[in-house]
């Protein structure tokens, strides 16, 4: 008896562990290209996608001025968001964007870079939240 509480209780420990791996595994960005992102984000909403070739500059003071679906861009949290405009070649997509500030912190400021952005694809009238922006050398 005491051998089988013993397998019962590890078996429950394993898939404990095993279910809290599993809900920790997120799936891969969805590779989008840029035309077909601008030209329908809310064919996106919900949706985790990567850009790649993204031109971006920050600037070097507080948050860009930024304005998107026609209102003002705010970050979520401004305590640990900034918002930021990547350069799309689509001259009318509007949308806010939002990235933590330690991740904005890395990249060169005043300076254009190229980037693959990841994006977590806002709903309707929300902020696109740039999960991870990887500048190219």
């Amino acid at each position: 008896q005491l051998k089988m509480k013993k397998i019962i209780i590890i078996a429950f420990f394993l898939f404990g562990t095993i279910l809290s791996i599993a809900t920790q595994i997120t799936p891969p960005a969805m590779e989008v290209a840029e035309a077909s992102f601008t030209s329908n984000p809310s064919s996106y909403s919900g949706k985790t996608i990567k850009i790649k070739n993204v031109s971006l500059t920050l600037p070097d003071g507080p948050g860009a001025n930024v304005s998107g679906q026609g209102k003002p861009c705010n970050p979520s949290n401004p305590a640990i968001m900034r918002i930021i405009k990547p350069e799309f070649s689509n001259p009318n997509f509007r949308a806010c964007f939002e990235i933590e500030t330690a991740k904005c912190n890395s990249i060169p400021k005043n300076l254009e870079c190229i980037t693959n952005l990841i994006i977590k694809v806002g709903g309707p009238g929300m902020n696109h939240t740039i999960i991870d922006c990887k500048v190219q050398p």
